[in-house]
């Protein structure tokens, strides 16, 4: 089973390590293109755009060397009280940090499903 997200997310610390500029994640989905709104919107990532290459298509995203740690997760379903143990869990300090989860209502950051009182799914961290 392949689990493309967390490829993704590996391709862009390893990238960040590297001090590259931009990185071209592929193949691309509906699911990173949201997560990377979400990271752009955070400004943890600069621009990226999707381009066609006969295949799947790729993303060209464009860093601005502000992530340190970014991991794919094993789907795990959370509820609202079990929040705070995650991040302590995930995050090296509270509030420091993006985890993204998908909800009934879409998908959103951790805080955002918090403030909406939605439970959900566990997809990926950032900080």
């Amino acid at each position: 089973m392949v689990n493309t997200l967390a490829d993704a997310m590996n391709m862009m610390r390893n990238a960040e390590r590297a001090r590259k500029k931009e990185v071209i994640l592929s193949p691309a989905s509906q699911l990173i293109q949201k997560i990377l709104l979400i990271l752009q919107k955070n400004a943890y990532i600069g621009e990226f755009e999707r381009y066609d290459d006969g295949r799947q298509g790729k993303f060209r995203v464009a860093l601005l060397g502000r992530i340190n740690e970014a991991k794919g997760l094993l789907r795990l379903n959370y509820k609202v009280s079990q929040f705070e143990m995650i991040e302590r869990r995930l995050l090296p300090a509270p509030g420091l940090g993006l985890i993204i989860m998908t909800t009934n209502q879409g998908i959103m950051t951790m805080k955002e499903a918090e403030e909406k009182n939605i439970a959900g799914m566990s997809l990926c961290y950032v900080y």
